[in-house]
């Protein structure tokens, strides 16, 4: 009879458990496992903040916005606008003062040329018609020369004024006399000579077809004109500050 306080002996008759899988052996070359680093098999994780291992990695494209951007592009900066009556008030100065001499010397010339003209009818008729037609007479080729001449110069000053001076200051001599200036949304420099002049064009076009061209800016939350919108201009106060 055994003592139950002894422990049994394995019978060496009887089966014991099946042996476990052996561990993993490292592969040519790799090191094996040193202390405190995870052992063969067992789960990895990444650093704290790192994506997860295995998880798809997406390079930032050109053209694509940082994560938490929004497409399109940072919102355009805020300018001090121009006043809705600051820009009347300019336009009526560019399009009336500035090429003022160029309308006093074809005023000028018209005046010499038609002084002493006459208007002279001559009737026709017969036993079946009538008929009557009308010359001008008497008019001077010297007054003719300067009217044209104050035309030209009339719109020498306006392409001057409106194209090239705007185009390249950001000022005509209408906002700079008021305190204003036209320039580009994105970065608040001079349009240049080519979008000024498309710029002008547009306003010659926009306002001749409908009036509310010109009363957009009063509810616009930027003070634009159509044709600002078109050109993505800003009217603002002051003068051109950005780097020519």
């Amino acid at each position: 009879m055994s003592d139950p306080n002894q422990p049994q002996q394995p019978d060496p008759a009887q089966p014991g458990p099946p042996p476990g899988p052996p561990p993993p052996q490292p592969q040519y070359g790799q090191q094996p496992p040193q202390y405190g680093q995870p052992q063969y098999g067992a789960p990895q994780y990444p650093p704290p903040g790192q994506p997860p291992y295995g998880a798809p990695q997406y390079p930032q494209q050109p053209g694509y916005p940082p994560p938490g951007q929004p497409y399109g592009g940072p919102p355009p900066p805020a300018y001090p606008y121009a006043s809705w009556w600051s820009r009347v008030g300019a336009y009526l100065l560019d399009r009336i003062v500035v090429p003022l001499p160029g309308y006093l010397l074809a005023g000028l010339g018209a005046f010499i040329a038609f002084k002493d003209a006459r208007s002279v009818t001559t009737t026709y008729s017969g036993d079946y018609y009538y008929d009557s037609d009308s010359e001008l007479t008497n008019v001077n080729g010297v007054g003719i020369a300067i009217m044209v001449a104050g035309i030209l110069l009339a719109l020498a000053l306006l392409v001057w004024n409106m194209v090239f001076r705007q185009g390249n200051t950001g000022q005509t001599l209408g906002k700079k006399w008021l305190s204003i200036s036209v320039v580009r949304e994105a970065d608040g420099r001079p349009l240049g000579p080519g979008m000024a002049f498309v710029r002008w064009l547009l306003l010659w076009i926009l306002g001749d077809l409908c009036f509310l061209n010109f009363l957009w800016p009063l509810w616009d939350p930027r003070h634009r004109c159509w044709h600002d919108m078109l050109v993505t201009s800003v009217v603002i106060k002051g003068a051109v500050t950005a780097p020519q």
